[in-house]
């Protein structure tokens, strides 16, 4: 295992280690200067556009306006009558109030509807007890479950009722983490799956996790193959 492998790896153990025996983590690791996470909202779930994604934009009043736009790898699309938008990192109901507020300038009362219509690639890491650890190039919507099972599945060790989600939220330092059961998923018995967005880390952890309480803040940065999501490898808008 290479070196940032083993160092993402240590993080995470600490980072549930210390979800599992403190009711208030964040809190606590504040005060002892170690790293924090934000709580998860419902808008941290929603799919943000991608460089290679495919926008279908509708026009209500303006049919003949209608189009496919591909969104570039600089994060913007080329649309009819406004040319270039930046719309990389926005979710698709902001991606329609930027395009109203552009198209407002040559339009008389614009209503735009912007929707996903296909998916470039994008990457996950996925590390701990599966089989296949590394990162991986996902397409479309992939629950956690499928992207475990992407990376060969469990192996033997691993703890499948707890598996770890780590997201970073645009414009927040801090990072976002979630444990879930994905056994009952795998049982196709529903439970708490989610899908996975574009530069999610998942951790699979042993069976059985020894707390340890040092090299947190050491493994928050600096051991990631990739940035989290576009807006923050570009760092231009938060």
């Amino acid at each position: 295992m290479s070196a940032w492998l083993r160092a993402l790896s240590l993080f995470v153990v600490l980072a549930v280690a210390g979800c599992a025996s403190d009711p208030a983590p964040s809190s606590r690791n504040a005060a002892r200067g170690e790293a924090t996470f934000a709580p998860w909202t419902s808008e941290d779930y929603r799919y943000r556009i991608g460089p290679g994604d495919e926008l279908s934009v509708r026009f209500v009043v303006n049919p003949d306006l209608n189009a496919t736009v591909v969104v570039g790898p600089d994060g913007r699309g080329i649309f009819p009558l406004i040319s270039a938008q930046d719309v990389a990192g926005l979710t698709a109901e902001e991606a329609n109030a930027l395009l109203s507020r552009a198209y407002a300038a040559v339009l008389r009362a614009p209503e735009v509807e912007t929707l996903v219509a296909g998916y470039g690639a994008s990457q996950i890491y996925i590390g701990g007890e599966v089989r296949d650890p590394g990162v991986k190039t996902i397409q479309g919507r992939l629950t956690v479950a499928q992207a475990v099972m992407s990376a060969g599945g469990f192996q033997d060790t691993a703890r499948t009722g707890h598996v770890v989600v780590i997201r970073q939220r645009p414009g927040d330092p801090r990072l976002l983490m979630r444990t879930i059961d994905v056994r009952d998923s795998l049982n196709g018995k529903g439970g708490d799956d989610f899908a996975v967005l574009p530069g999610d880390l998942i951790f699979v952890p042993r069976s059985a996790i020894t707390e340890v309480n040092r090299f947190v803040r050491q493994y928050v940065t600096g051991v990631l193959p990739f940035n989290f999501n576009y807006n923050i490898n570009r760092g231009t808008r938060y």
